[in-house]
């Protein structure tokens, strides 16, 4: 994934401490990052299969990257049935958008939410549905943004065909939100709230000093000029709408009659809810609001990955392209002292498309699964 644009700031009390570096919002560091010995001490190898339970993670926007996906597609036939098998759910925007994944000059880019979203749904989905079918059994499942329908499928809340139709919803009516983005802020929620302007929210609180704000484009760059002139360091986030504001509001009017007219169950898997950072209840699965609210909600990744880890001592799976969530589980006290572990399926972007079999071969076997 490209490095985003950083902004530096000039103070030195600000500048010159590490916990202040900017995180990209999905969790890749940027190259003025720091890691501490214990971080890179964390686990991320192959090795004799531990008694671990494993929790997958399923990340959402700020994950994509041009190309994902696309080398173990070509070179593992079971994995692209299980993609396949999202892509017809789609109908002809599934074929559209396969065609415009595989090409050599995409008609849409990658971080255009009518790419980015359905194929991470798609990949997310495929890649745990393939490891399922090969008998993990999943302690629990923590989606990111868009990661979490793809986790309510795996979990039974909705068959696959309604959880795509609802992706797909929701993208159909972005065209008409206002224009709009993101960026990832190295500070905590409550030090930047009091910089926000009126139309840009908290979008997600990724690490206890890595925290995502959106809205339109106008009043988030006033808010980005005053948390600079403040000293902040930030980074935009790659994404043409502002997810998880409420500018999208009308989307999830939109969707409260579709999803009203789903049915939904109990999830079959624990699933740490990236929205409320607790477990999801019954009553919430089949709650056509808690679903439609996912546009507006902020994602509060890392107080659900914390309670994800307090269950128990967890072999953190990364569900989906990069190392995006690993890469902030890794921060977790957890993951540092060794209690918890953590695992990419596909391996980091710069390694391309070429090494993706290799590097989900060698997660098979961490998981002690079979390779198809």
């Amino acid at each position: 994934m490209p490095t985003p644009d950083t902004r530096t700031s000039t103070r030195p009390d600000r500048a010159e401490r590490p916990d202040r570096e900017v995180a990209r919002s999905d969790g890749q560091r940027s190259p003025h990052e720091t890691e501490s010995p214990a971080q890179r001490r964390a686990p991320d190898a192959p090795g004799t299969p531990g008694p671990l339970p494993p929790a997958l993670l399923m990340p959402g926007q700020g994950a994509q990257y041009q190309g994902m996906g696309t080398g173990l597609y070509r070179d593992l036939p079971a994995f692209a049935a299980a993609v396949d098998e999202v892509f017809l759910a789609m109908g002809t925007a599934g074929d559209e958008l396969r065609a415009d994944w595989l090409a050599a000059g995409p008609r849409l880019p990658i971080h255009h939410f009518r790419r980015s979203q359905p194929l991470l749904f798609a990949l997310d989905h495929a890649l745990g549905r393939l490891l399922m079918d090969r008998g993990l059994k999943p302690a629990a499942l923590l989606g990111h943004s868009v990661g979490e329908m793809a986790a309510a499928a795996l979990a039974g809340v909705f068959d696959l065909a309604d959880a795509a139709r609802i992706v797909c919803h929701r993208i159909g009516r972005l065209d008409s939100a206002p224009a709009g983005g993101m960026a990832a802020v190295a500070a905590t929620r409550t030090e930047i709230e009091p910089y926000l302007r009126p139309g840009v929210d908290i979008g997600a609180v990724n690490a206890p000093r890595q925290t995502v704000i959106a809205g339109a484009d106008e009043p988030l760059g006033r808010t980005l000029d005053a948390l600079r002139e403040a000293g902040f360091r930030w980074a935009r986030v790659h994404s043409v709408a502002p997810f998880h504001s409420t500018v999208l509001q009308p989307v999830v009017d939109a969707a409260r009659p579709l999803l009203a007219a789903l049915p939904a169950r109990a999830p079959r898997i624990t699933m740490v809810s990236g929205y409320t950072a607790q477990r999801l209840t019954d009553a919430e699965a089949v709650d056509p609001s808690y679903w439609a609210r996912h546009p507006v909600d902020p994602v509060l990744f890392w107080p659900a990955l914390e309670t994800l880890v307090a269950d128990g001592p967890r072999l953190l799976v990364e569900c989906g392209p990069g190392q995006g969530l690993t890469t902030l589980a890794r921060q977790l006290r957890d993951v540092r002292s060794g209690r918890c572990e953590v695992l990419s399926l596909l391996g980091p972007p710069g390694s391309g498309p070429d090494r993706e079999a290799e590097h989900f071969t060698t997660a098979l076997a961490r998981l002690g699964l079979r390779a198809p």
